[in-house]
């Protein structure tokens, strides 16, 4: 078959179909003298308009009943069209908006802001709009491109956040507000430390005299050692509360020093075997063979964590005994406690590690030692864990790295323990008796300060003798007037 014939048959084809459309009225012919052209019936174009008009009233229906604030502007802000809520938020009409531009509802200082929206740059912003009252509302604004009228356009969503910023405003109060608290906290505490210890000082120091008093009566004595252990209490309170109050405000600080460590060692030894000797219960220490000379840590703060942890052991055994036991591992020392005491009980074990939490209620303290060891060994980088069971005793026990920066170690000696029904071993190499009896006129007093004082002039005396005043002086430091008191008349008998 020719092309030509092919072509006829397309075109004879295309007419038929026309002429069966024109025949079922989906089409309507216009008929002139040079062609024939082809319409929609009006019925089909009566209905293509109505939908139309019904898509477009629901849509701006849709635009109207929307809460959040709509504009539609011009690639330069020009605004060209809103909704109702704009003009209910704002209280700008119509015929005024659309003679603004966006960037005049908005203070100069969110114009380079808005003029990233406008050129692309970003598309979500917070930003506060300025109502015609010159009220401030607070917004969080988003924008798309679009078209309009054939026009390339920005269509602006607006919603008002100003309940979400007045509740931050609140909290960020309200955060300024206990930030300052604590701040005044801390600095009463830090400002009073002295004003509260000097006259505890006075009361521990002549609450000791009065006890030795022959003349009082056992009546007499056991109101006065009352008043002495309240004071104790107390005091030792003052300084608790004072490193927590350190610990919440973040300024609690780890001064790392080199300490000779088996010195260190035995003076926890030492407080600790007046403590069990008043309870007539075992304390034992066991150390490697060999442990390094010096290591680097905050001596202060360690000292302060194993006094806290050995005090709860002798303090929570009544029989038996604790275990205080050091290892070395490689570059980590480990400390191990461990006593034959109560124990704590399952449902206890969770709260252990909060402040003013304690065991039991019978027993004197303020229930912040293990919190207090737990933030400092965190602030070291290492954790305490305790391992427990009711009626059977207590485990602790914690690593740290890094402390030994020499490797040169020594042979420890001998430390302090105490065995029940029998007397300590005296490693120190005391002072003379009429020293001795200086530095207790002091204690007995409450001098603190002539305490210090006293040992700073005679710390060279003999070379022997700067371990006990070592000792001594760091007691002293920490208030520990009692057993200064016990550790001398423990050394004259």
């Amino acid at each position: 078959m020719s092309t030509d014939c092919i072509e006829l048959q397309k075109k004879l084809e295309k007419t038929e179909t026309i002429l069966s459309a024109l025949y079922q009225g989906e089409l309507d012919a216009i008929v002139r003298t040079d062609d024939v052209a082809l319409i929609r019936n009006e019925k089909t174009i009566r209905n293509t308009e109505t939908a139309l008009k019904e898509s477009q009233n629901n849509f701006q229906l849709l635009f109207d009943a929307l809460d959040d604030l709509l504009f539609i502007m011009d690639t330069k802000g020009n605004i060209r069209h809103s909704n109702i809520a704009v003009q209910e938020y704002l209280g700008y009409t119509p015929q005024e908006l659309n003679s603004m531009n966006f960037l005049d509802l908005h203070q100069k200082e969110e114009h380079n802001e808005i003029c990233k929206l406008l050129n692309g740059e970003s598309h979500l912003i917070q930003n506060v709009l300025i109502k015609k009252n010159n009220d401030m509302l607070y917004a969080e604004t988003r924008f798309s491109k679009g078209a309009w009228s054939q026009q390339p356009v920005w269509f602006a969503i607006v919603r008002d956040i100003s309940i979400r910023k007045q509740a931050e405003f609140e909290m960020i109060a309200a955060r300024k507000a206990a930030e300052d608290a604590d701040k005044a906290k801390t600095e009463f505490f830090a400002n009073m430390t002295h004003e509260l210890r000097t006259p505890l000082n006075g009361i521990l120091g002549y609450s000791q005299i009065l006890i030795k008093n022959k003349k009082l009566n056992d009546h007499l004595k056991k109101a006065v050692s009352v008043i002495h252990s309240s004071g104790e209490y107390l005091l030792n309170l003052i300084n608790e509360l004072l490193d927590v109050s350190t610990i919440e405000a973040n300024k609690m600080k780890i001064f790392f020093e080199d300490v000779p460590f088996v010195p260190m060692i035995q003076y926890i030894c030492e407080m600790c075997v007046i403590q069990a000797k008043q309870k007539n219960i075992g304390f034992k220490v066991v150390l490697p063979e060999k442990v390094p000379e010096i290591i680097n840590t905050d001596e202060k703060r360690l000292q302060q964590i194993l006094l806290n942890i050995l005090g709860n052991a002798i303090k929570f055994t009544d029989q038996g005994y604790v275990l205080f036991s050091i290892q070395i591992i490689d570059n980590k020392i480990c400390f191990h406690i461990q006593d034959t005491g109560c124990g704590i009980d399952n449902s206890k074990k969770q709260f252990i590690f909060q402040a003013f939490h304690r065991l039991k209620d019978k027993k004197e303290g303020a229930g912040l030692g293990l919190y207090i060891s737990q933030k400092l060994l965190h602030m070291m980088n290492s954790e305490l864990t305790i391992e427990s069971t009711k009626g059977k005793g207590t485990n602790v026990w914690f690593e740290l790295e890094n402390l030994i920066k020499t490797k040169k170690t020594i042979k420890p000696p001998p430390l302090t323990s105490y065995k029940q029904k029998s007397e300590s071993t005296r490693p120190l190499t005391y002072p003379p008796h009429h020293m001795r009896n200086k530095i207790l006129e002091f204690t007995m007093s409450g001098d603190i300060q002539g305490i210090l004082d006293w040992i700073d002039q005679h710390m060279n005396d003999d070379q022997s003798y700067q371990l006990f005043f070592n000792t001594i002086k760091d007691m002293a430091s920490r208030y520990k007037i009692t057993e200064i008191q016990q550790m001398i008349e423990d050394s004259m008998v």
